[in-house]
């Protein structure tokens, strides 16, 4: 079947995404281990006007965005890695099914708290839908299905319901590296008056639970898709996060 001319129009971007993902990737650590703000640009409120004061604000409006626009990068090359592997169909169904989770995760949570805490959003995630921020839902997406494809790249001879624990601790322990800086430093999240001092327990469990039924619900549809050859990127993508976010939690701790 002849592809069409948007098809065609975006084979260049899709041949160069993998590169500027990385590229933001060094960005974003660059953001997260040292002080890229508006006090560290020179641009105080009430202070005077500092030189190359334009570019300082296009450094600091890329500052702000660089969290929103990985994770958003992020979902783009994972999509491509499963398109690949397992089809469009698949990728899509997959990527739907994860950030719909998460979307509905985070609605629950909105409204009664129970499962992430009293968890209240700061800026950095973006706009919200439903209360959720989008960069709630794109998380999700990244670190479950990033997971797996990691997991299953490691252990290609995993069983589905191993694989899918194994997602879910891979996850768990991400977000445990991720948490302190991604809250602190980047204020992604909060938790409101009432909680208990430092992160809810049901944090922690609902980050282990329910990874592992996303997980166990994207079963190949064939034998031949399961053995499919794993690309690595997945791995890059959780390692650099892993160490971004430990880097960070040294730098500024």
């Amino acid at each position: 079947m002849p592809r069409s001319l948007v098809s065609r129009s975006l084979e260049p971007l899709v041949a160069i995404l993998w590169g500027i993902f990385l590229a933001w990737t060094a960005w974003l650590a660059v953001v997260w281990i040292t002080p890229v703000g508006a006090s560290a640009l020179g641009l105080i409120e009430g202070d005077p006007t500092p030189k190359n004061a334009d570019l300082r604000r296009a450094v600091l409006l890329l500052a702000e965005s660089a969290d929103l626009v990985w994770l958003t990068l992020a979902v783009m090359n994972l999509h491509l890695i499963l398109t690949r592997a397992h089809g469009l169909r698949t990728a899509r169904a997959w990527l739907a099914f994860s950030g719909g989770g998460a979307l509905l995760l985070g609605v629950l949570n909105a409204w009664s708290g129970v499962l992430f805490g009293r968890l209240f959003f700061g800026g950095a995630l973006g706009v919200r839908l439903l209360s959720v921020p989008v960069g709630w839902v794109l998380l999700w997406v990244v670190l479950v299905i990033a997971a797996r494809e990691s997991v299953l790249r490691m252990m290609p001879r995993a069983s589905h319901r191993l694989t899918a624990i194994l997602t879910a601790v891979l996850v768990l322990v991400t977000v445990m590296n991720a948490e302190w800086p991604a809250r602190l430093v980047r204020g992604w999240w909060g938790w409101q008056h009432g909680e208990a001092p430092g992160v809810p327990w049901r944090f922690w469990l609902s980050w282990c639970v329910w990874p592992v039924l996303m997980a166990f619900a994207m079963r190949e549809k064939d034998v031949a898709s399961a053995s499919v050859a794993r690309s690595g990127k997945p791995v890059i993508l959780l390692a650099a996060l892993n160490v971004i976010a430990l880097t960070a939690r040294l730098r500024h701790g």
